[in-house]
């Protein structure tokens, strides 16, 4: 279950960024918002990462580089490729770690 959760909250910020990087949504009034799902996003991943290891879910090996990923991205400028890349490439491991839940 905290898999989900932290798959659905990634899922949110990930959209969210994209919305705002396509000028559909201006969050310049809100901007912690995507600071706060980013804190929600790492702690979800960390915490479905620590449940998946204690239980022996194969989905937390492959959700562990979202860490790294997660380390690096706030030091990366929001709106460049970089951040983009890495945003990209935690999504392709979500996406990865869904199959291995399914």
């Amino acid at each position: 279950m905290i898999f989900y959760l932290a798959a659905a909250l990634f899922l949110a910020n990930f959209a969210l960024g994209v919305l705002v990087q396509l000028r559909i949504v201006d969050t310049k009034p809100f901007r912690w918002l995507h600071h706060a799902l980013f804190f929600a996003v790492f702690v979800s991943a960390g915490l479905a990462i620590a449940v998946g290891l204690w239980r022996g879910a194969a989905y937390a090996w492959v959700l562990l580089p979202v860490l790294a990923l997660y380390a690096v991205l706030p030091r990366i400028r929001a709106g460049t490729a970089g951040h983009a890349a890495l945003a990209g490439a935690a999504l392709i491991f979500y996406a990865t770690a869904f199959v291995t839940v399914l």
